[in-house]
């Protein structure tokens, strides 16, 4: 695409990502799946309860949850699954060093737990 100054315009693309504080609609769904078809990255705020989903990086997910007044600390990223309804636990976000936790993935069971809940309740139709 060329600009009038005949240079290569920028193509912008912007994703949707959601915060879901209940169950998820057919077309929120196919919203937050337009960047990875049947899947959706997610940052879950496990004090509150809430989610957001959607878009290409769990730190775009992270940043609007932070902008609406969930803290850092709160903050643990993963995706989903539809068609298999299966939960992961790997994300940038989850590299929290201040409370000692050095990986990617979730390691720690009581968060994992909360996490998967809060995306199950959002995400399945129970």
């Amino acid at each position: 695409m060329l600009s009038k100054m005949g240079k290569k315009a920028s193509v912008i693309m912007i994703t949707m990502i959601i915060i879901f504080d209940e169950k998820a609609s057919e077309k929120e769904i196919k919203n937050v799946t337009e960047v990875y078809e049947d899947y959706t990255k997610v940052v879950v705020d496990i004090e509150k309860e809430i989610l957001s989903a959607g878009g290409e990086y769990h730190i775009d997910c992270e940043q609007l949850l932070i902008a609406n007044g969930s803290s850092q600390k709160d903050l643990w990223g993963g995706g989903y699954r539809f068609t298999s309804s299966e939960v992961d636990f790997m994300a940038l976000t989850n590299y929290k060093p201040s409370i000692g936790h050095f990986t990617y993935e979730i390691s720690i069971p009581e968060v994992r737990e909360k996490v998967e809940k809060v995306i199950r309740e959002v995400f399945e139709n129970e």
